[in-house]
């Protein structure tokens, strides 16, 4: 999903104020999402620091959060949890 200037997106880095940005991407898959490809509102490319949580805004909604990976892309929050390896069964 291609999130462009005319949904108004915002990101914040941290505990930073959000910030207006130019456009981003949302890839979403069976078992994770990733947040790639964010512009400036010139169409440079911004790269948060690795290990940073991030959050995307479109107006007053949150649309994505994660921590940037090595390649600078977002990874989800809940792809980000260490896990155990333990299923619990209902």
């Amino acid at each position: 999903m291609k999130i462009t200037a005319d949904k108004e997106p915002r990101l914040q880095v941290g505990e930073a104020e959000p910030f207006p940005i130019g456009s981003a991407r949302v890839e979403r898959e069976a078992d994770h999402s990733l947040l790639r490809d964010l512009t400036d509102r010139e169409g440079r490319p911004l790269r948060p620091p690795v290990g940073a949580k991030v959050t995307l805004y479109t107006g007053p909604s949150v649309v994505f959060m994660g921590e940037v990976q090595e390649d600078r892309s977002v990874l989800d929050l809940l792809s980000c949890q260490e896990d155990d390896g333990k299923f619990v069964d209902f």
